[in-house]
């Protein structure tokens, strides 16, 4: 939504004499042309290209006509028909977490165990197998909640070691 999106239209006189265009009209929502002024003369083989924009303000499909009026022998009104969807665009957020390897002898360590709590609930873990990266991207977040991560490591046993520190993030 309001973010214009843009394709041209190339008008070429095909014919052995020249083309008067003398008008385009536009019809439906969120649709604008540019890039020409009426009225216009093309010679044989040559060509011009306008712009249609299409910038809708309202969630949902949107059509149009672009008719444009010349003296073209084989035919005067030629007619473009439009169409657009307009969406409104939410960015997805994610939350990016690192972490330091714990000190001692790393050859029992299997990977690392990620937790969140989402409001105050209790922790979850989100992977379902120790991870061996020192980072994880959690982006199955959503705006307006609060989110609280804690990393266990754990060793080839599945013995998880004590909790990390906490990390809080409010998503906007």
């Amino acid at each position: 939504l309001n973010s214009a999106s843009t394709q041209a239209v190339t008008l070429t006189s095909t014919g052995t004499a020249p083309v008067i265009v003398s008008s385009a009209t536009l019809t439906g929502q969120g649709f604008t042309i540019s890039g020409v002024i009426f009225p216009l003369k093309l010679d044989p083989s040559q060509s011009m290209t306008l712009w249609v924009q299409f910038t809708p303000t309202t969630a949902g499909a949107a059509t149009g006509q672009l008719s444009i009026s010349s003296n073209s022998s084989s035919g005067g009104t030629a007619v473009v028909a439009l169409s657009g969807t307009g969406t409104s665009s939410t960015t997805p957020h994610e939350v990016d977490l690192s972490w330091n390897v714990p000190k001692g002898p790393l050859d029992q360590l299997a990977g690392y165990n990620i937790y969140r709590s989402s409001s105050g609930y209790s922790f979850q873990l989100l992977n379902l197998t120790p991870d061996p990266q020192t980072a994880y991207v959690d982006s199955t977040v959503e705006s307006g909640t609060s989110y609280s991560y804690m990393v266990k490591s754990v060793d080839l046993s599945g013995v998880e070691s004590d909790p990390s520190n906490e990390a809080t993030v409010m998503m906007p």
